[in-house]
């Protein structure tokens, strides 16, 4: 009995039956209702290199606050199916042979407990069914959050270097990586040089939110 009120407990924390923006009955979107779903601010794909799902303002942004900061899961399983759901939108997008999340330094996942990019790449690799490597890179060091870095070459010279492969990746040529803002880029380029520099041929950056003019 105690172990299906715990199942209860943690379906109701990750699958509520009401919209975490409004209280309305959820939809198709877990968590999020279609008015709510509908009223989010899309962006159009710029790039062939990437795609960034929304425009990092609210509601989108206080959906990741409370996914990154709050260890929301139902928050982070609503964006992942979201981005899900715009990737798999593209017209004539080819699959990759595999996705890489963003890899968080060993301190932080410490703390906050699991690492967000993880949790949105979750239901991309379901829905594409392709493999999520989440143990594919590591973060050497502990950077500074790139929120508190307002120039450009700050934020790059901030992730320089501070990713490598934890193994070869033999058989891979075209990756996807997924992060859950892109600002700059710094961050998601970065892990991009690194994985081009293993061999890999072709690197696409998937993301759930950033600026309507970001990076190339």
């Amino acid at each position: 009995m105690q172990a299906l009120l715990s199942w209860g407990r943690l379906r109701a924390a990750v699958l509520p039956d009401l919209c975490l923006l409004c209280d309305s009955t959820a939809g198709c979107v877990p968590n999020l209702c279609a008015d709510c779903v509908r009223a989010l601010p899309r962006l159009d794909r710029q790039s062939r290199n990437r795609v960034v799902a929304f425009s990092y303002g609210a509601p989108i942004s206080t959906l990741i606050h409370w996914m990154k900061f709050e260890a929301n899961l139902a928050a982070a399983l609503s964006l992942g199916v979201l981005l899900a759901d715009r990737v798999c939108g593209e017209t004539g997008m080819r699959l990759p042979d595999a996705i890489i999340p963003v890899p968080l330094h060993r301190d932080r996942l410490r703390s906050r407990g699991f690492n967000q990019a993880v949790e949105l790449a979750r239901p991309l690799s379901r829905r594409l069914q392709r493999p999520l490597l989440t143990g594919a890179c590591l973060r050497n060091r502990a950077t500074q959050p790139q929120s508190v870095l307002v120039s450009r070459a700050d934020r790059r010279r901030n992730v320089a270097g501070a990713f490598s492969l934890c193994k070869p990746l033999p058989g891979l040529r075209y990756v996807a990586i997924v992060d859950d803002v892109l600002t700059t880029g710094a961050t998601a380029w970065e892990l991009a040089r690194t994985l081009r520099a293993a061999g890999i041929e072709q690197v696409v950056i998937w993301a759930c939110a950033g600026r309507p003019h970001g990076p190339p």
